[in-house]
């Protein structure tokens, strides 16, 4: 590694180990143990024991007593690796890093009196600024933010001091935008959180000031003077964050994982600030822009290939008159390399929206790098496949620089419907925290995935419902898309009355599971959605139990990944923006999993478990009593430690360590104290004083219309005397303030019954009637007769996904046909018809299609005896029969000749199959009738 990254994450992990670890080392030492770790060159993010037992040794040859002082900077490192960058670390290792968090926690408690000496005054304090209006002051600020926003460092409560835009602007629910304080990342990173009311008031009127910014150390000198003047103990840098957090420990009953969470904005990442909005049609979630054949062993094209980003970059002014190149089965890295240069055109780049083309050249100057390494279709869709070929490319590259560039390559391509399944985590520095893709939906965000899944119109009659099942999967049973699409009938078992889902997530034939590990996930299935569910397990009663849960019996796994997952990711970019694709449901069901946790421990009441129906539904103890049953069987939450419940959730999410979760999937962490502190409900009133709420409403302080006010806003203030009103506190929730000052928040209205998903499905059937496949299919559902086996050999030997209406010539054919009818056996259609170029013409037109590729044609000519019949035999093989099909000669006595033609299944089918067949020919031979 180079001496530069050396010295600048030396720096990194010595703030890390002074904030975090309770013990104390040097740069200079933690250096030396990078410059002299083997496990520091690898990409793995793991540590072994023999990694460990050669630098230990090589610190026991020295002889003077900075073996104590590197020994110490080893286990800094370490601590920092595990805690910070998610490695994997030896078992002693990990019990070692448990042992220093418990230190750490010991640590803080010893000023526990310091910081309620502070907390005192500064109660006092705040009471006389908000009576008296009094200036805020840099250092009365630090105590807002400390000891009532968040147990934050000075470095992060300066840069809020410095910064007026950390006050998000969201109707009704301002937040507070934290900036991660961590060198040499290639974009800004930052975390939310709740900001109170009075908090935000107070913040508000100090940006209003426009104070001088103040640097860190200058603040430090302020704080000590304050202390002195006000003649309370004084303190340092390091140690104004463990005052606050001691105090939010002792005064909240917070769990000392919180207070860490809290206290560390690095530890969680909020969204993109550039979320490129949705540019895709409601049409183009169930298209198919590709053929099957691409995923046939194909030779790359003779032909030179043409890079038309190129073209992109010398019509910078007006990208939108250079065609966008066409999908290439053999290598894909063209038109992906032209959208890269289009999006750094239209949109620029993470920090400015308008880049000079200068940059975007430079950029996007990656043909050389790419020509040798030729990315194909079927490689890039596939999981295993594109991270192979990016880590190809990458280890090719020798100059850092380009190695950058190719990484933003990277970058966009894991948002790219093909690519997403790329790991950018192999890429990044194995001594940063590993990437991340923050984003995820809510209940009702997903419900509206779901709505849209079903309703787009498609000819198939089962793959929005494969497609809505795979969303549902993602999202409430947190599963990965490979474990959506690896997922047996046999590994799945659902309850319709209480809507519990039991998954086993194991390897099978079609791969291993992340960890190579077997899990058990348990999650409840909202009302509206387990009708679908119910029809899924009608339609697969029948199959074999190895057969995957989603998708026609023998359907390959691309296949199913295209078919099924792909149109959910398009859907989500439809609906959300270009940043989310399927993975990021798994991100929102654990974020689920959280808050029913919190809930439950928290022992909030059902109704303020959500703003919405759906989201109460989702929430509610009842819910999750049933999804933790397997585990409290029977008990009640009050008798079981609820510190297990963090590994209970570990082990159905996959995760050994609750770090992991918070890192990958808990994104921002405004959201939980709301839930986890009865300080910071939303629902739970607190006693005011009148001048602070004349302040937090924004009113004078001598102002006569907060009566008028507070009756509108407290029925229990408008019924007391005038005497009660002036001399008691006004009791009021959060919420309720925040209506008032903020207005209303427009809340989403649910309007769905408890079917409507699966009635909604089922109506789509109806779209498909005019298919034969949707036909027979419909008429197995509404009969109770069910073959998923004949449907899958119709689907496999027909048209496979190309689903399409009888289109009109060939109505128009079957209509000029003699009636089809069941032969005498029952085996076969049958059709009776003259010998003519006119009927040849018919029957090729109706059945030389690709539906009925699943039927065999046997071809019987009966002829008068008396007549020749070479020209009626060389009419049949030149305009009726194709290779290898049968032809039997019959000859009569009497009579004229006639052809009989027989189409039989490829394979015994339930007899039901040919008789709603030949009731889908009738249905078209029959319409002039009818009408």
């Amino acid at each position: 590694m180079h001496e530069r990254l050396i010295h600048g994450y030396a720096e990194t992990i010595d703030a890390f180990l002074t904030q975090s670890w309770p013990l104390s080392t040097s740069r200079d030492d933690i250096i030396w143990v990078l410059q002299n770790s083997s496990f520091i060159q690898t990409q793995a993010r793991t540590v072994e024991t023999q990694d460990l037992r050669l630098i230990k040794k090589l610190i026991n040859t020295i002889p003077t007593g900075k073996k104590r002082a590197y020994r110490l900077a080893l286990d800094g490192v370490l601590f920092y690796l595990r805690s910070a960058c998610q490695w994997q670390v030896p078992e002693k290792i990990e019990s070692a890093i448990n042992d220093a968090n418990n230190k750490w926690f010991e640590d803080i408690a010893k000023g526990s009196a310091q910081a309620q000496r502070i907390f005192s005054h500064y109660t006092c304090k705040k009471e006389n600024v908000i009576k008296t209006r009094a200036p805020l002051t840099p250092c009365f600020m630090v105590l807002v933010l400390g000891y009532d926003v968040a147990p934050l460092s000075l470095s992060h409560i300066t840069a809020i001091l410095n910064n007026p835009n950390s006050i998000t602007d969201e109707d009704s629910y301002p937040r507070l935008q934290i900036n991660h304080i961590t060198p040499g990342l290639d974009e800004p990173r930052f975390t939310h959180y709740h900001l109170p009311v009075m908090s935000y008031r107070l913040l508000k009127s100090y940006y209003a000031h426009s104070l001088e910014p103040i640097s860190t150390k200058a603040l430090c000198t302020r704080l000590t003077q304050y202390l002195h003047t006000h003649g309370l103990p004084k303190t340092n840098k390091f140690l104004w964050p463990k005052l606050f957090q001691i105090s939010w420990y002792l005064r909240f009953k917070l769990p000392p994982i919180f207070i860490r969470d809290l206290a560390y904005p690095e530890r969680h990442i909020s969204y993109p600030k550039n979320i490129i909005p949705p540019t895709l049609k409601t049409d183009v979630i169930y298209a198919i822009d590709w053929k099957e054949n691409w995923f046939d062993s194909l030779s790359l094209s003779s032909e030179k290939i043409n890079w038309r980003h190129t073209k992109l970059l010398k019509n910078i002014q007006n990208p939108n008159i250079v065609a966008t190149p066409a999908l290439d089965a053999t290598n894909i890295l063209p038109r992906l390399l032209f959208d890269f240069t289009k999006d750094y055109i239209i949109h620029g780049g993470p920090q400015k929206s308008t880049l000079a083309k200068g940059t975007i050249v430079t950029y996007t100057a990656l043909k050389k790098v790419l020509k040798p390494y030729p990315l194909s279709y079927s490689e890039a869709i596939s999981e295993q496949g594109v991270n192979k070929w990016a880590k190809t490319v990458y280890d090719s590259i020798h100059s850092n620089n380009v190695k950058a560039t190719f990484y933003r390559f990277l970058r966009f391509l894991s948002y790219q419907e093909h690519t997403d399944t790329l790991d950018l985590s192999s890429f990044s520095s194995p001594l940063a925290p590993p990437s991340v893709s923050p984003a995820r939906l809510n209940a009702d965000e997903c419900d509206l995935l779901i709505k849209s899944l079903i309703n787009n119109q498609t000819n198939h009659p089962l793959r929005s419902l494969f497609c809505a099942i795979a969303a549902l999967l993602g999202f409430y049973a947190m599963l990965r898309r490979g474990e959506v699409l690896r997922l047996r009938r046999k590994d799945i078992r659902f309850k319709p009355k209480t809507g519990l889902i039991t998954i086993t997530v194991t390897n099978t034939s079609e791969g291993n599971t992340k960890s190579n590990t077997t899990r058990k996930v348990y999650t409840t299935l909202p009302k509206q959605y387990r009708q679908l569910f119910t029809f899924l397990f009608k339609i697969k009663k029948n199959t074999t139990r190895e057969q995957p849960l989603l998708g026609f019996e023998g359907e390959k796994y691309h296949s199913r990944q295209l078919y099924y997952l792909l149109p959910v990711s398009r859907a989500l970019r439809f609906l959300f923006g270009s940043h989310l694709n399927f993975h990021h449901l798994r991100h929102s069901g654990v974020h689920i999993f959280m808050l029913q946790t919190l809930h439950c421990v928290s022992y909030t009441p059902d109704e303020q478990r959500g703003k919405t129906p759906l989201a109460r539904e989702v929430l509610s103890s009842k819910s999750v009593a049933e999804r933790f049953n397997y585990w409290l069987e029977g008990r009640a939450v009050c008798e079981v430690n609820e510190a297990i419940f963090l590994d209970q959730m570990g082990l159905q999410i996959g995760h050994i360590h609750y770090s992991t979760t918070r890192w990958s999937y808990l994104h921002d962490i405004d959201w939980l104290l709301p839930i986890v502190s009865r300080a910071h409900a939303p629902n739970i009133s607190h006693k005011y004083t009148h001048s602070e709420l004349r302040y937090l409403l924004g009113l004078n302080p001598q102002s006569n219309d907060l009566s008028r006010i507070l009756i509108r806003l407290s029925p229990e203030y408008a019924s007391q005397t005038l005497k009660q009103k002036q001399s008691q506190h006004v009791q009021l929730c959060d919420d309720t303030i925040r209506k008032f000052i903020f207005g209303k928040k427009s809340e989403t209205k649910q309007s769905l019954f408890s079917n409507e998903h699966g009635l909604a499905w089922k109506d789509t059937l109806l779209d498909s009637d005019n298919t034969l496949l949707g036909f027979i299919f419909n008429n197995m559902i509404k009969d109770n007769a069910m073959a998923i086996d004949a449907v899958s050999f119709i689907w496999d030997k027909g048209g496979k996904h190309h689903i399409k209406p009888v289109h009109k010539k060939q109505r128009t054919a079957l209509n000029n046909l003699p009636p089809v009818v069941l032969s005498d056996d029952g085996q076969s259609l049958q059709i009776t018809l003259a010998c003519n170029k006119k009927n040849a013409n018919a029957f090729t037109t109706a059945f030389r299609h690709s539906d009925w590729g699943w039927l065999t044609s046997k071809f019987v000519l009966s002829v008068n005896r008396k007549t020749n019949n070479e020209q009626k035999k060389t009419l049949l093989k030149k305009l009726f029969t194709q290779k290898n099909e049968t032809i039997s000669l019959i000859k009569h006595p009497i009579g004229k000749t006639k052809l009989t033609i027989l189409l039989t299944p490829k394979k015994q089918l339930p007899p039901c199959v040919l008789e709603y067949t030949l009731s889908f020919i009738q249905s078209i031979q029959f319409q002039k009738d009818k009408i």
